[in-house]
């Protein structure tokens, strides 16, 4: 992107990064999603909150392309964070929506895996938890239950998926039951949700760490898949909080490893 159009992202709350040939890392004061433009095709990964649907189409334009040009969606897990803008193509373009088979119950919304009201009452007295809640309940846009009744598995040819980029899908379980990560081997860039983050508005830490404990479904399995970005040859990690972190994989995550999470 070019100076003058980053600038205009950024007072739109919005800031897009060119991180490869074909790969743009969006990053928003809540939440990160990432847009693959090639000549196979446009496909998002991940896609912020219901109340984020200008900032995606704003993130769109930035990179020359409308919301009818995607041709999927790729879900790294079934959060309200990261579902959506996804929600909302699938409804108003017929977006096609993919997210890991054993994802895709908590992305339908025939399971809830996700901090709910109770969790967050318990830590709200930690540093960080009560501004964050107030923070995203409007972008929740009164939907915290807002799923995609329409999302699929993959499909796939051999060990990558064939949607556009061609990514290959690890299964990195713990935070939801399905979480996946998609590898752009092309590219070099690994996308990984919320596996780990390099930042979150509940935790004082920075750089590679682990979510605290309140939004994983079974934290302790959390560190024992982060083997699996950690076999990745990728050079830019795309978390779904906080910067990118260009690096191999394999340091983020020993990082992350070190640092743990703030409670």
């Amino acid at each position: 992107m070019s100076g003058m159009a980053d600038e205009r992202a950024a007072r739109g709350g919005v800031r897009v990064d060119r991180v490869s040939e074909r790969i743009h890392f969006v990053h928003t004061e809540h939440v990160n999603w990432v847009i693959y433009i090639g000549p196979d095709g446009v496909a998002l990964v991940d896609s912020g909150y219901a109340g984020q649907q200008a900032l995606l189409e704003a993130s769109l334009a930035e990179v020359g392309v409308g919301p009818g040009d995607v041709d999927a969606v790729l879900i790294t897990h079934g959060h309200a964070d990261h579902l959506g803008g996804a929600a909302w193509l699938a409804e108003h373009y017929g977006t096609t929506v993919h997210a890991h088979p054993r994802e895709l119950a908590n992305v339908r919304r025939e399971v809830l895996e996700q901090a709910g009201t109770v969790q967050v009452l318990r830590n709200a007295w930690r540093p960080g938890v009560a501004p964050w809640a107030m923070a995203i309940l409007p972008l929740l846009d009164g939907r915290a239950d807002l799923g995609v009744p329409s999302a699929t598995a993959p499909p796939a040819r051999g060990e990558h998926l064939d949607v556009p980029g061609r990514p290959r899908m690890r299964l990195v379980d713990g935070h939801t039951s399905g979480h996946a990560v998609f590898e752009f081997e092309g590219e070099g860039v690994l996308v990984v949700g919320d596996a780990l983050v390099t930042g979150h508005r509940t935790s004082p830490l920075r750089g590679p760490q682990v979510l605290p404990s309140m939004f994983h479904r079974d934290a302790s399995r959390v560190r024992a898949s982060l083997d699996a970005i950690a076999s990745s040859d990728a050079h830019v990690v795309l978390p779904g909080h906080g910067e990118a972190w260009f690096g191999p994989a394999r340091a983020a995550v020993d990082a992350a490893i070190e640092a743990g999470s703030a409670w």
